[in-house]
């Protein structure tokens, strides 16, 4: 038995990490007043008040509260309208193998959205607003608040309207430099990008991300210095302009070729910051130039100054070179594959098999930018039906505007909302293990709709048009039948059942169980939605970009668009899908600002998002550098030097990492640091030394609980958290690993051995296929059975898997509540959670030639190796 000096038992530590959403500390170890033990406001340890005792032992629990890293202002709601850089930049980790081609595809579509955006809207405010709008008295007489620049010379309204584009580079900058991290510790931790996890240096802000920041900054000021120098082509002024424009234009080619080539070869970050200061410098001088030579323009000057050139061939450029460089990504997944033959991710049980057909990066990368450009798309829509009314093409004739053919990313954006909605029903029917039959109808009653759709465009559809709305009404009801059916008869009910002594109270417990057992066993399937998207979006996308290259590269088609297009720009369908494709987008913009404010005010919402934020947040920014600033390297490092510090400096003679949620990729991380620490060469030059990396695994213990690390990270993410390095922390610790999850839980699994029926997402214990069947060697142990503490308390083990009842029994005593179902949630509060911590840790104990049991001393003993530890339990409210 472990001791301290005076002789008492020392106790062991939790340390619990909370998932996403940033849960109080106070909910956390259930203490209204817990204390402040290290860290600071960002990233604080607070402890509980009270010693605990499980199993005869003293526990101390420890909360790391990093929350903060993805919760706080309303400012934040900002970072929701670039998530398509978020989602570019995630994509870089979806590899199967990092690879310098895919490195370098991936950053110049990056350098690709940045220019699309502010090209959107430097096109918006000078060709829009200002040349077609504020420059014309009809129409500035039509918005009272464009009245104030009624005396303006053009020269002038030229430059107000650059203001929005130089603000938004200003704010891609800004963003760009905000970041969690401390200073690099130790002078020999090279940063790569293969490094992974286990990486001190992978953690830190790589070296190159100054660099790719001020070359995307650079890009941003060229490609509006390019637009400035088009705006000077004009007809009926003087040659000058003409010259000053080819100047402007070859001096803003040859910045974009070379902040390209910082982007493609990464150089030093010196050279980064020089090319921002240039590039500023020259977006300036082409600003001054285009304003000064279209200073003063004749009154009636759209007859004297025709639509401002370049805006049309940008945007088209942008689409090609997307479309583009998404084929050469898929090229680079395709011969990864065929290198790699699955060796990141161990060719096993389809538990670990990487989502996509190991495609997802360029799955990732092509949602992106189909968000990209519909956000540009129905920006440029949106602002334009502000002012008048929009028409694409070349047919505005009195208080309309002209938007480019480059927009049919707006009708794009409505063929797109149509076709995901039509595809819903079908999708849930498959992602809810559906047999053929019910998801046969549904794609019927969906391809009835959209007939329905397209015959309502016609000029005489009655009979055709009610006659698919018919058959997709009769087919959708009887999908809904089937489906009801199937449910009703897949046996869950019976599973229910199994779980508990004697049969539920009554039915409805049974169906409400039964109902989240089935819902909660989708998760296996949520990257189905993404793929759909990822699939109808990316041939839009293609089709939009064929369009794109006929116009800049057929002669007849540059100035004017083909008698085909035209007609088809005036026909009913594009009008309405362009509306549509307006609406879906405004209304995205609109729900991502809302969604950003209400996460900052509601801690509902706050679950909500905080999946999604706190999986792109993690991540160090590689493939661009204007994303959420990663908090995972920050988190990382906090709980790696905390569990040190408890057991190399305080001598805690066991530290169990208890982590929740998205709390338990940050323990795996930790995990993966330390085990990377302790095989490194001691130099004495590291933040952490070998020797205390490896006493701080032997004393660890790590507790998972509602953990997405092998239906999500480990499938998502095959090279940095694949089999390989769950097997990596799994050995680390010597198999001092247990993982707890809920059949109830949409979003926890189990980790250490994997259910045989993936249709519903049920294990039928009872079943002799699930012998031998996790995915660790864990000799005896890999056989179901139970975990009990009282008679009618128990939970469902497999191996180092443990499955807890929700709820956890549905028959309660008189003198007692019932018990709720908690899915994802309060796992601490379940009885059996105690128990699992103190075998945990009286493993390592024990391991460590220690003795497990109760303290045989009396009355209260103090800790001083724990400073504000109390051998006493104290009451919740009180002080210890």
């Amino acid at each position: 038995m472990t001791r301290s000096e005076d002789g008492h038992t020392q106790p062991i530590v939790e340390l619990r990490v909370h998932g996403v959403s940033g849960t109080p500390p106070e909910k956390t170890l259930d203490d209204p007043f817990p204390e402040a033990v290290a860290g600071d406001d960002v990233a604080r340890f607070l402890r509980s008040s009270r010693v605990r005792t499980s199993e005869g032992r003293k526990r101390l629990i420890e909360a790391f509260h990093w929350g903060r890293f993805t919760s706080g202002g309303a400012s934040r709601a900002l970072w929701l309208l670039l998530i398509p850089f978020a989602l570019l930049n995630l994509s870089f980790f979806t590899q199967l193998r990092p690879s310098k081609w895919a490195t370098a595809v991936l950053r110049v579509l990056g350098a690709v959205l940045t220019s699309m955006l502010v090209a959107n809207v430097t096109y918006v405010m000078l060709e829009l607003v200002v040349r077609q709008c504020a420059a014309v008295e009809g129409c500035r007489g039509m918005n009272t608040w464009l009245h104030f620049v009624d005396d303006w010379p053009f020269g002038a309204m030229l430059l107000l309207g650059g203001v929005p584009s130089g603000l938004v580079i200003a704010l891609l900058w800004w963003f760009g430099r905000q970041t969690f991290l401390y200073e690099q510790l130790g002078a020999n931790h090279r940063w790569s990008s293969t490094g992974g996890l286990g990486d001190y240096a992978f953690w830190h802000t790589t070296p190159q991300t100054r660099m790719l920041r001020d070359a995307n900054v650079a890009i941003a000021c060229g490609v509006t210095g390019l637009l400035y120098g088009g705006t000077l082509r004009t007809q009926g002024l003087s040659r000058a302009p003409d010259y000053a424009a080819y100047m402007v234009i070859g001096a803003g080619l040859l910045l974009l070729a070379f902040a390209l080539g910082v982007v493609v070869r990464q150089p030093s970050m010196n050279v980064g910051g020089g090319l921002k200061w240039i590039s500023v410098l020259y977006l300036v001088v082409a600003a001054g130039l285009a304003a000064g030579f279209l200073w003063r323009t004749p009154e009636d000057m759209p007859l004297e100054v025709p639509t401002l050139s370049g805006f049309e061939a940008v945007w088209n450029s942008h689409l090609i070179i997307a479309v583009t460089l998404l084929l050469c990504l898929w090229w680079c997944g395709v011969r990864a594959k065929r290198s790699l033959q699955g060796g990141a991710q161990k060719s096993g049980d389809v538990a670990f098999k990487p989502f996509w057909k190991g495609h997802g990066t360029v799955v990732v990368a092509t949602v992106s930018v189909v968000l990209a450009a519909g956000l540009s798309g129905g920006l440029a829509y949106r602002a334009v039906d502000l002012l008048a009314e929009p028409v694409v093409g070349d047919g505005a004739s009195g208080y309309q505007i002209t938007l480019s053919t480059a927009y049919l990313t707006g009708a794009m954006w409505g063929a797109l909302g149509i076709a995901f909605l039509l595809t819903v029903p079908p999708l849930v029917a498959l992602m809810a293990g559906q047999g053929r039959v019910t998801v046969v109808l549904f794609l019927v009653g969906s391809l009835s709709a959209a007939a329905a759709v397209v015959l309502s465009w016609t000029s005489e559809y009655d009979v055709l048009f009610w006659s698919a709305v018919g058959l997709s009404t009769a087919a959708y009801g009887l999908a809904a039948l089937s489906f009801s059916l199937t449910w009703a008869h897949d046996g869950v009910h019976a599973l229910v059942e199994e779980d508990y002594d004697k049969p539920a109270a009554t039915e409805t417990t049974t169906r409400k169980i039964a109902l989240l057992w089935r819902l909660a066993g989708m998760k296996y399937r949520y990257h189905w939605a993404v793929w759909v998207v990822a699939a109808f979006g990316g041939t839009l996308l293609a089709a939009n970009g064929v369009i794109a290259i006929l116009r800049v590269f057929v002669p007849g088609w540059r100035d004017k668009e083909p008698p085909w297009l035209a007609t088809w720009l005036e026909s009913e369908p594009a009008t309405d899908l362009s509306e549509i494709g307006s609406w879906v987008v405004s209304g995205l913009v609109l729900a991502l600002l809302l969604i950003g404010v209400r996460t900052w005010k509601e801690g509902r919402m706050r679950t909500v998002v905080g999946v999604v934020w706190d999986l792109i947040g993690f991540w160090p920014r590689v493939a661009h550098p204007m994303c959420p600033p990663p908090y995972g390297g920050r988190a990382t490092i906090e709980l790696t030097s905390r569990a040190r510090h408890l057991v190399c400096a305080k001598d805690v003679p066991a530290v169990v990492l208890s982590g929740h949620s998205q709390g338990s990729v940050v323990c795996a991380a930790t995990i993966l640091l330390l085990r990377n620490e302790s095989r490194l060469a001691a130099d004495g030059n590291r933040y952490i030394t070998k020797e205390e990396a490896e006493k701080t695994l032997e004393r660890l213990s790590f507790v998972s609980y509602g953990s997405q690390l092998q239906w999500a990270y480990a499938r998502m993410f095959p090279q940095y958290l694949g089999q390989a390095r769950l097997e990596e922390v799994y050995d680390a610790l010597q198999g001092s690993w247990r993982n707890i999850y809920r059949w109830t839980d949409p979003l926890g699994a189990p980790v250490l051995s994997w259910p045989p029926n993936r249709m519903t997402g049920v294990e039928p214990w009872n079943s002799h296929e699930n012998q031998g069947r996790g995915w660790l060697t864990m000799g005896s142990d890999n056989t179901p059975g139970k975990v009990q503490t009282r008679p009618g308390r128990w939970a469902l083990r497999l191996g180092h898997d443990i499955r807890l009842l929700d709820p956890e029994f549905i028959h309660p005593e008189p003198d007692e509540p019932a018990s709720p179902i908690r899915g994802h949630s309060g796992y601490y509060e379940d009885p059996i959670f105690d128990k699992i911590v103190a075998d945990a840790a009286d493993e390592i104990i024990t391991r460590n030639g220690g003795e497990v049991g109760p303290d045989p001393q009396t009355g209260p003993a103090p800790e001083p190796g724990i400073p504000g530890a109390s051998g006493a339990a104290v009451a919740p409210g009180g002080r210890g």
